[in-house]
């Protein structure tokens, strides 16, 4: 019987003992069978690796090393009898069956075996053969000593680094991802090939556990037994991996349950990081003290831990705590060391002594100095987090310390994210951020501001930037609308710190806003008058746009390794570059700015014939479409439209950095971009982009920024070609009537749903904008990403009646966030309450449907 509080050593312990006895009992009758009494049977049963060490999970396998004194024919029958007994009624065996002179063989066979029998218990059968086989283990412990510590070592760093050195992975792995039980298990090996005492209390003793770590490390590994043994129960399998699906049904047989706006996985996976995060460290710090394996020699006993010479140790004065509660870190600032480990130590004790409102006031004043410029800036915040200084200045620290959302997007916890986000930042003011500029290689210069790192050196006050970063996510803790309720938490934060209230109320703006880039570039379209307004109304000033693009690259970036891309760097330059132009030109009409753009691209057109077609062509497309396209792209549409006398469809492809930029020109008929969206996806295309343009003879420009689903941009150019072709075929089919779409796109998301794992199921909204963009009503649709999506909902808005102007295609992880530009059959925004509600109706069912594979 388990409840909620029921420890995971105690848990294992009695499943282990339970294991033992029906081993016992299995091994008695293997005997019987036999014609044999236990005490004239040479033979025992050894317990290897979890089980040696008593901590079995339900589903664990049942290792055993069987030896004998020597083989003989009625041993090996009764090793057999046993053996087959075990697998009868379920276990899952690892075994081998051994004379006590082959078991010294094996001892020295390999490392692993080498460390299981280190962790070897007699179980049952002789006790005699047991003890001579203890005695070899004994002498195993102490040969090779210093070739076993470097491997496990040697274990550890290669295991962490296939992890990517991080213990926030969004599905770890309890037992081998950084910060595991495996970590932990190392540990008690580093300690267990000297005298006794064994285990953590041997590096304690030896100086490379701290006071207060050997039980801070006991904690953790019964909370990840605990987390293992549930995992097994509810997966009813041999489960290490902890997957999305799994970690919500984990947490309640844990006792955790909703709060609030936080839902109880939360809350589990909070404690999980936090347990991770302190097996990781200690373990990374003792690996750290023993040189990565050169002074291993300290495990058994010669000469004591050295010292790092290159970490900042500093005496702790008590009364120039209290005076100056940051001075460690003011001295941080200037080296650009990290704190020794055992000053680090001491400062998390010493804070906890550091009480008064006195001395809170003094450490609040004292922070933000240390955030004046870059210089070290990440270190130290790291190192006040790591002291807890942090969540003494800012106790909502606490609350987000390990907090982690639950969905597949942000691969990091809040605390960690929110460092990342400084990091980022920082690094745009190293001597190395000009060679390379994040916005990407190469980046061209533009009259907005050249770059990234041009645009950070330009900005009169770093601390700002600093703090925003620091505070952006702070609102996490109250749940949903995290950045309005950061922006009033952080306001209470700031008033603490007596910073002046200008620089407060900058702050504040940019964490209220700190989505909003995020939001225009990805969902909304720039070239659109009324949006490009509705986001300068927004912004305000082109100083704070600076700021705000600087802190949305850096909130990308930090997000997951995964999120910062050349395609979302594209979008956020395009609206920092519009936006930038627009602030300085606001004051113009649109068909100003539509005539002035229609004049730049007749520019790039010779006198005579070719501009006068690239006049009739562009008089005959919306405003949109000048504002969006180059000369070339012009040129290329004027060319492909010429191509369309007696073909039905004319696809064009070039290369727009990483993506893939298909263009096809066609007639206008109903559903027509939806057939093309379908076309797209059954050839495993990605959509991230879409421009649907309709000139006023019926014929369709429609330009559509792709990227290969299954290939990234590694596609060779004879295989673009191949797909091109394929793309072309399929549109004639799909016109001549000779291609079933909705069929096909069906076949093709099953052939996808059989290969996705399962991932965390979104609930399908669909939203209306009116207010930002003049000319059309802006459709933002959320759901559970699946191949085909698109197509379900342009097809959808198609036989709604609705035409689709522009479309931009993002994802968070597994969730599609789609929003499209349209207007009802009348050529105007929809506005009828009625219209707006069938329209919601009609979306959801058929999204839900499509999701649902019906």
């Amino acid at each position: 019987m388990r409840t909620p509080k029921t420890g995971g050593r105690e848990f294992a312990l009695r499943y282990t003992r339970m294991v033992d006895t029906i081993m016992a009992l299995l091994f008695q009758r293997a005997v019987d069978e036999h014609g044999l009494a236990l005490d004239d049977v040479d033979i025992a049963v050894m317990a290897l690796g979890g089980y040696g060490r008593s901590e079995m999970a339900p589903y664990s396998d049942v290792d055993l090393f069987i030896t004998c004194g020597h083989k003989t024919p009625v041993i090996e029958a009764i090793a057999s009898t046993f053996i087959r007994y075990m697998w009868d009624i379920g276990f899952e065996l690892g075994h081998a069956v051994e004379s006590l002179i082959e078991a010294d063989e094996a001892i020295t066979r390999d490392m692993d075996m080498k460390t299981s029998l280190i962790e070897s218990r007699w179980v049952c059968g002789s006790k005699r053969v047991a003890r001579a086989f203890e005695k070899r283990v004994g002498l195993l412990r102490r040969s090779d000593r210093e070739e076993f510590l470097r491997r496990k070592i040697s274990d550890a760093l290669a295991r962490h680094d296939k992890f990517g050195r991080s213990f926030q992975l969004i599905e770890p792995e309890v037992k081998m991802s950084p910060g595991g039980l495996r970590d932990y298990q190392t540990l008690v090996w580093l300690g267990s090939v000297g005298r006794l005492p064994h285990g953590l209390v041997a590096l304690r003793r030896k100086g490379l556990l701290l006071p207060g770590e050997r039980r801070e490390l006991e904690e953790a590994y019964d909370f990840l037994l605990r987390v293992r043994t549930e995992m097994h129960l509810n997966t009813k399998s041999k489960q290490d991996a902890l997957m999305v699906a799994t970690q919500q049904e984990v947490a309640k047989p844990l006792g955790y349950s909703n709060r609030g706006d936080h839902l109880a996985v939360e809350f589990f996976m909070r404690e999980y990081y936090r347990h991770t995060r302190t097996i990781y460290r200690i373990t990374r710090d003792c690996i750290e003290a023993l040189d990565f394996g050169k002074q291993v020699g300290v495990l058994m006993g010669k000469g004591p831990v050295v010292r790092d010479t290159n970490r900042l140790s500093v005496p702790l004065r008590p009364a120039l705590l209290h005076k100056r509660p940051l001075y460690v870190f003011e001295k941080q600032k200037e080296t650009g060391q990290k704190l020794d480990r055992s000053l680090r130590r001491r400062l998390e004790l010493a804070q906890a002594d550091l009480t008064g409102a006195p001395v809170l006031q003094r450490m609040r004043r004292e922070l933000p100095p240390l955030l004046d410029d870059d210089r070290n800036v990440a270190l130290i915040v790291r190192s006040l987090h790591e002291t807890r200084f942090l969540m003494r200045i800012i106790p909502e620290y606490d609350q987000l310390t390990c907090l982690k959302r639950y969905d597949l997007y942000h691969h990091f916890t809040v605390d960690e994210h929110s460092f990342k986000v400084l990091e980022y930042l920082a690094e745009l003011g190293s001597p190395d951020a000009a060679r390379r500029d994040p916005t990407g290689p190469d980046a061209p210069a533009t009259k907005a501001g050249d770059s990234l790192v041009r645009l950070y050196s330009e900005l009169p006050e770093k601390r700002v930037l600093f703090l925003s970063a620091l505070l952006h996510d702070v609102g996490k803790i109250e749940g949903h609308d995290h950045a309005v309720r950061g922006a009033v938490l952080s306001r209470t934060i700031l008033e603490r710190m007596d910073i002046p209230v200008e620089e407060i109320e900058f702050v504040c703006f940019l964490v209220e806003n700190h989505l909003v880039m995020s939001h225009f570039s990805q969902r909304r379209d720039p070239s659109d008058l009324g949006t490009i307004t509705a986001f300068c109304d927004r912004v305000r000033t082109r100083q704070r746009l600076k700021y705000l693009c600087l802190l949305t690259y850096a909130d990308y970036r930090a997000t997951s390794p995964l999120v910062w891309n050349e395609w979302k760097r594209t979008l956020l330059w395009e609206l920092y570059v519009r936006a930038y132009d627009f602030m300085a030109r606001r004051e113009k009409q649109p068909r100003e700015v539509y005539e002035q753009h229609k004049e730049r691209l007749l520019d790039a057109f010779p006198e005579g014939e070719e501009r006068t077609r690239a006049l009739e062509h562009l008089d005959l497309l919306p405003g949109g479409y000048l504002l969006t396209m180059s000369a070339e792209l012009v040129n290329d549409h004027i060319r492909m439209i010429a191509q369309l006398n007696g073909e039905p469809v004319v696809v064009g492809h070039r290369y727009s950095g990483a993506a893939h930029e298909i263009t096809f020109c066609t007639q206008d008929k109903p559903f027509r971009l939806s057939e093309l969206c379908g076309v797209l996806a059954i050839n495993d295309f990605t959509i991230l982009n879409a421009f649907a343009f309709t000139r006023k003879d019926g014929k369709v420009v429609d330009v559509f920024v792709t990227e290969p689903v299954d290939r990234g941009d590694l596609m060779a150019p004879e295989e673009t070609l191949l797909r091109v072709e394929h793309l072309r075929t399929d549109l004639k089919a799909v016109f001549a009537g000779t291609l079933d779409l909705d069929a096909a796109t069906k076949r093709h998301a099953q052939r996808w749903r059989r290969v996705t794992k399962a991932a965390i199921p979104y609930q399908t909204q669909v939203k209306f904008e009116n207010d930002t963009s003049d000319e059309y009503t802006i459709i933002d649709v959320f759901a559970s990403d699946r191949p085909g999506l698109l197509y379900t909902i342009t097809r959808t808005l198609s036989e709604l009646g609705l035409s689709i102007a522009r479309a931009k295609i993002s994802t968070e992880a597994t969730r599609a966030i789609d929003s499209f530009y349209v207007r009802d059959t009348d050529g105007k925004k929809i506005t009828s309450a009625e219209r707006l509600t069938e329209a919601r109706d009609r979306l959801e069912g058929a999204i839900s449907a499509w999701v649902a594979g019906r």
